[in-house]
């Protein structure tokens, strides 16, 4: 019981040191003149450096004249410049100093290194401190327990580019403070530590060790829901190893645990488990529902959407939908329909849209190529979900295949599958899939696609293999994302693959 106050003291401090930046915006009225607001501070602090004097940040004083000089931009445009910044030259992208280049994964670039400032860390927090709030406020008896933030293995060494600016942050937590570190460390079920091993299965373990020996967990937060359910299986099946080292301190909780996996019963592990934070969009739909069926008396609240480059919407307990993070960046919203762009505060219903920022960290009218349909609105700000990537296309000899495309080929089949991936494989596409009942002639559906069947007419292109998979593809899959080089938490589910050699990487054979 002492073990439970101490969480309950502890969360309920992270909350009172939150609920400033949560009543701001709970509180925020004018959505329009906040983001003008934002977007002419982003503007005026970075009008001395080499992109303001080149649009000339100094002189725009509103919205319409920074959507008319300055373009919407991909990541290929800042290029040159982030090359400047790894040399160690200043005042490129923003007039702040760069803390480091946090890498994650692109669709036309292999990877990308975006700039992160200090103003752009507090931009992430006023959409994390809000949320965290609303979270332990609103969901009853999570204050009284420990949490489990999935933490993100250190699969390399420390990098430093050639002018000594840091690749990548030690740990997730720097998006936070120095202090909400310090507290983090008391109340979280798995220590940071668990982050620097290098070898996955050494990492495996340790995590499984840590969550099940903590018998008071009240809240689970991963990325992607299969990586929950991988480590669930990851313990029934070293369920005897677990259960002896728990019970050398510990007899009880070790022989319950043993009985609990055993039986797979993973709802009784953590009784006063409350919450798990997961993607439930798009891809991750499927793999959220399994979570739901392990854990049937326990929310599942779906992430809002962040990505690397910036945060732009968080959720609220109960809500459909997760809320614009207004106080965050500026955003702006092209339209799926007719690429006209909209302001927050002009997004409808039902439409779906593509998400372009502008952040502290120097990203100017960026697109992300996230898609978002608007679900309803919390007063006047609206809610919105995650559809899919926009710019996720296979394009090996001009064929233009459309993740979002496959997808609805495979869901109109109505086979259900546990797993299923489209990849190129030299001069093909290959579908792996586990499941009972096996497709037929998918390939004819994909020629559908007017340049999917020009390349199959010419030659360009073979008929699409069927692989059937056998062993554990989310973990195989999961595995092999990490072996390429990604971070675990940035890893989704993924209907269609840009590069191939899967059938190196999954248990099973070719039909």
């Amino acid at each position: 019981m002492f073990q439970r106050f101490m969480c309950y003291v502890i969360n309920s401090f992270c909350c009172l040191l939150y609920v400033k930046e949560y009543k701001r915006f709970i509180n925020s009225r004018n959505i329009n003149e906040i983001q003008r607001n934002k977007l002419l501070d982003i503007l005026e602090k970075n009008k001395c450096c080499e992109y303001g004097k080149k649009y000339d940040f100094k002189s725009i004083k509103s919205i319409n004249e920074y959507q008319n000089r300055v373009p919407v931009t991909c990541y290929e445009d800042y290029i040159d410049y982030i090359e400047k910044i790894k040399n160690g030259e200043r005042n490129i992208l923003t007039g702040e100093d760069i803390l480091l280049l946090e890498l994650t994964s692109g669709s036309v670039s292999a990877s990308k290194l975006i700039p992160y400032t200090s103003s752009l860390k507090e931009e992430f927090q006023k959409g994390l401190k809000p949320w965290i709030y609303s979270l332990y406020s609103g969901y009853r008896g999570v204050k009284w327990g420990k949490s489990y933030w999935s933490i993100t293995p250190a699969t390399t060494q420390n990098e430093y580019t050639k002018g000594g600016i840091p690749i990548g942050f030690e740990e997730d937590s720097e998006y936070f403070g120095k202090l909400d570190k310090k507290l983090f460390d008391v109340i979280f079920a798995v220590s940071k530590d668990v982050a620097k091993e290098k070898d996955m299965e050494v990492f495996y373990y340790k995590t499984a060790l840590s969550l099940l020996k903590c018998k008071n967990l009240s809240f689970i937060s991963v990325w992607n829901p299969t990586f929950l359910i991988l480590l669930l299986d990851y313990m029934e099946k070293n369920r005897k190893s677990l259960g002896e080292d728990i019970s050398k301190k510990d007899r009880k909780r070790g022989s319950e645990v043993s009985e609990f996996l055993s039986k797979k019963q993973y709802a009784k592990l953590w009784r006063h488990l409350k919450v798990i934070s997961c993607w439930c969009d798009a891809n991750a739909k499927e793999y959220a529902s399994k979570v739901k069926m392990l854990f049937p008396d326990v929310d599942i609240q779906p992430k809002g959407l962040l990505a690397t480059e910036g945060l732009i919407s968080f959720p609220f307990p109960g809500e459909n939908g997760a809320r614009i993070s207004i106080n965050s960046h500026f955003f702006e919203f092209s339209s799926i329909v007719n690429n006209e762009v909209y302001l927050t505060h002009q997004l409808e219903q039902g439409r779906q849209y593509s998400v372009i920022i502008t952040t502290s960290g120097g990203l100017y009218r960026y697109r992300l190529n996230d898609i978002i349909e608007v679900t309803g609105f919390s007063g006047k700000l609206p809610l919105i979900r995650f559809v899919g990537k926009q710019d996720k296309v296979s394009d090996l000899f001009g064929e233009k295949l459309n993740e979002s495309f496959v997808k609805n080929i495979i869901e109109s089949l109505e086979i259900k599958p546990e797993f299923y991936m489209v990849a190129p494989e030299t001069d093909r596409y290959v579908l792996y899939i586990k499941s009972d009942r096996v497709p037929e002639d998918i390939d004819r559906f994909l020629r559908e696609n007017f340049h999917y069947d020009y390349c199959r007419k010419l030659g360009q292109l073979k008929r699409l293999k069927i692989f059937r998979l056998t062993g554990n593809p989310e973990k195989e899959y999961l595995d092999e994302c990490v072996k390429r080089g990604q971070r675990l938490g940035d890893i989704k589910p993924s209907v269609l693959q840009l590069k191939g050699g899967w059938d190196k990487a999954f248990k099973g054979e070719y039909l």
